[in-house]
């Protein structure tokens, strides 16, 4: 038997939770959720194949080492790390935005996935297989009023990723897959609303029209499509 661990950021709600709902059914895939926060479900699921890890994601001292990583990974013929979590605020003017939450952006969108990529990679045994997955958004290649740090973040995120993949082009055991799964009905759209920036009514009439996807349909397809092959 094959044996999996899947690391994802961000589970509480939307895509992350989402994701992972859909390896909980997976009878060889041991689940390591990272976040600040767990729904009752999940913490009532929590076991041996669904592990709860309480973390900042935001202050890099509360993230997982390499050694505790390796620990939990010794015996992994397959690792996929899911670059989830992600924040969009603060949306405004640049000159305006507060300290404080630029700070946290960075932090979360960009410093913790390149922290727990590296050491997840340091502490991954020599004969298991890696998928790196990192969320990006359309955002990391266009300018959006009023959303420079999330687009600057995911863009940095992008480049990171790139160098990933670049590093072990001829090296098929590490895979990198750098995914949009485009607009969802999730916390971020209900920031986004909530904003005031030009282009915002576009978001509105997605939700007013119901054309907002479920995140359970785009994290099945994101697992069909990045993490079968």
């Amino acid at each position: 038997m094959s044996v999996r661990y899947v690391v994802i950021t961000g589970v509480s709600r939307g895509l992350g939770e989402a994701l992972l709902n859909q390896f909980e059914t997976d009878e060889e895939t041991t689940v390591l959720a990272l976040g600040r926060g767990f729904t009752d479900a999940q913490r009532i699921a929590a076991g041996p194949r669904l592990i709860l890890r309480h973390c900042e994601l935001a202050e890099p001292s509360t993230l997982p080492h390499a050694s505790e990583l390796n620990e939990l990974i010794a015996d992994a013929d397959e690792v996929v790390l899911i670059h989830n979590a992600a924040v969009v605020a603060p949306i405004g003017p640049i000159g305006d935005l507060e300290p404080d939450e630029l700070a946290n952006a960075v932090a979360v969108n960009l410093t913790a996935p390149m922290l727990l990529t590296n050491s997840l990679l340091a502490a991954l045994p020599a004969t298991a297989r890696a998928v790196i997955m990192f969320v990006s958004s359309g955002a990391a290649h266009r300018i959006i009023d009023g959303w420079s740090a999330y687009s600057a973040t995911k863009r940095g995120g992008e480049e990171f990723f790139a160098h990933l993949a670049e590093q072990y082009a001829d090296e098929p055991r590490i895979r990198v897959e750098i995914v949009n799964p485009g607009v969802m009905d999730t916390g971020m759209q209900e920031t986004i609303r909530s904003a005031r920036f030009a282009g915002q009514q576009r978001f509105l009439d997605l939700f007013e029209n119901n054309e907002l996807p479920d995140p359970a349909a785009i994290a099945a397809r994101l697992i069909e499509d990045h993490l079968h092959a």
